[in-house]
């Protein structure tokens, strides 16, 4: 169980108490909360003539479009500010990404920056081989992290990392296929599975969500089982052996998850479908919901997609149970960056990530441009001017009472990291039962564990 963030819920009230009719500039509750550039350490008074190229790999792939675009933009304007410092970007999809890093690790040529996730599944093979820079907290004291959002990136107290985003999974929709069709936006679970029905009984396409890639799908179940069992700690639990995946409340979950996907929940083609084109479905009308995470903020904004469309666009937390709540919300700190131990260019590459964590860099700007929600205290750059999706998404955040953390394909190694996404697909495409599914998981886990 996580506290709900109160500092985060005060300013919003205020917010929207004012509502768009205030100057639309940023509103601070604390005039001290906003720290100037150097109080963040942009390292401007130590800058050198020496020419650097630092290389970067990233896994916002979209350079155009939301917290890709945000990226790129203060990446330019690092250039444009330090003339001496190149930073040549690599960017691919999140498992494209993860496959060539694999690549690069194997032969100990990390990029100067990489993108890390603070999940053991990603940064346990790199720390194992003492392939991170370790950093100095210190260097980041004015950048306002939310507390507890270093501690993925953390081992034996030392930081091996930088958290970049507050991630939690909703459920998007489409208020206009929704209102058209006379269906009413479900708030229990029961109510989905009718809606679901309904959209099916139209020919409509009910939810848009990536099953090739797999990684979404443990989240839903990890929704599916809180609600069947009114507990997040179960799959800890059950992961560590200290239950087995068979518990009652799991296996009532994934035949809750079972019956989705055999009323045929997820769009047509769900199984071969990778993020953009889950999200390209989603954007373009052809399906009512979108599973995904808090970072697709800028649906409501990304002129890809029509105007009717970015107009009708909003978000509820996953529906609830009798008992589980909706404001018991699948949410963990994601991803990140980290910088490569055997960089030629550690000072450079630190001074960097100084000035890419400026408040008035990204937590700003990506707060701003509805790209996502950073890891950092952002509240000074709240407008009162947000969008209905971007109002809707901190609900959700700020009436947060319990959260479930890592999911469950990160919370080991690779290994099982692939094994579980492998089982939720099997599961879901009904070539095992839940029963089968309980005890594959647990053969995995005890496998991740030694046993």
């Amino acid at each position: 169980m996580k506290p709900m963030r109160l500092w985060l819920l005060t300013v919003i009230m205020a917010v929207l108490l004012a509502g768009c009719g205030g100057s639309g500039g940023t509103t601070a509750t604390d005039p001290g909360s906003n720290p100037k550039p150097d109080e963040a350490g942009t390292d401007q008074g130590t800058k050198t003539e020496e020419a650097v190229t630092l290389k970067m790999f990233t896994a916002y792939a979209d350079r155009a479009n939301g917290p890709g675009k945000i990226e790129q933009e203060i990446i330019d304007a690092y250039m444009q500010e330090n003339p001496n410092v190149k930073i040549e970007v690599e960017a691919l999809q999140d498992e494209p990404y993860k496959a060539k890093i694999k690549v690069y690790a194997s032969t100990n040529q990390l990029p100067d920056i990489i993108q890390a996730w603070g999940q053991p599944s990603f940064l346990s093979p790199l720390l194992d081989n003492d392939m991170l820079l370790e950093l100095n907290p210190a260097d980041f004291d004015g950048s306002h992290f939310v507390a507890g959002s270093v501690d993925g990136f953390s081992k034996d107290g030392k930081m091996y990392g930088i958290p970049r985003n507050t991630d939690y999974a909703v459920l998007y929709y489409n208020k206009k296929i929704f209102d058209d069709n006379g269906l009413k936006v479900p708030t229990t679970v029961s109510e989905l599975l009718d809606v679901v029905k309904q959209l099916r009984a139209k020919d409509i396409n009910p939810v848009a969500i990536n099953g090739m890639e797999g990684w979404t799908l443990p989240i839903m179940f990890d929704y599916y089982a809180q609600r069947a069992s009114g507990d997040f700690t179960l799959m800890d639990k059950a992961f560590n052996g200290e239950i087995s995946f068979t518990d009652p409340g799991l296996i009532q979950g994934a035949t809750d998850m079972l019956a989705f996907a055999e009323a045929k929940g997820f769009a047509d083609g769900w199984l071969t479908a990778d993020y953009g084109t889950a999200r390209n479905l989603f954007g373009q009308g052809q399906a009512a919901m979108f599973f995904m995470g808090n970072w697709e903020a800028s649906l409501a904004t990304d002129e890809n997609f029509s105007e009717e469309f970015r107009q009708n666009v909003g978000a509820i937390s996953f529906p609830a149970s009798d008992k589980g709540a909706q404001t018991d919300i699948a949410a963990w700190y994601g991803g990140g960056y980290a910088i490569s131990k055997n960089t030629k260019h550690a000072d450079a590459a630190i001074a960097f990530m100084k000035y890419f964590f400026t408040p008035d860099n990204w937590p700003k700007k990506v707060w701003q441009s509805g790209a996502g929600t950073p890891a950092q205290k952002f509240d000074p750059y709240l407008t009162g001017e947000e969008t209905e999706l971007q109002k809707q998404l901190i609900d959700i955040f700020t009436n947060m009472t319990s959260s479930a953390g890592t999911p469950l394909q990160d919370i080991s190694s690779d290994e099982f990291k692939q094994k579980s996404m492998e089982i939720h697909q099997q599961l879901l495409s009904g070539k095992i039962t839940p029963e089968q599914f309980a005890k594959d998981l647990d053969a995995a886990a005890a496998k991740a564990n030694g046993k």
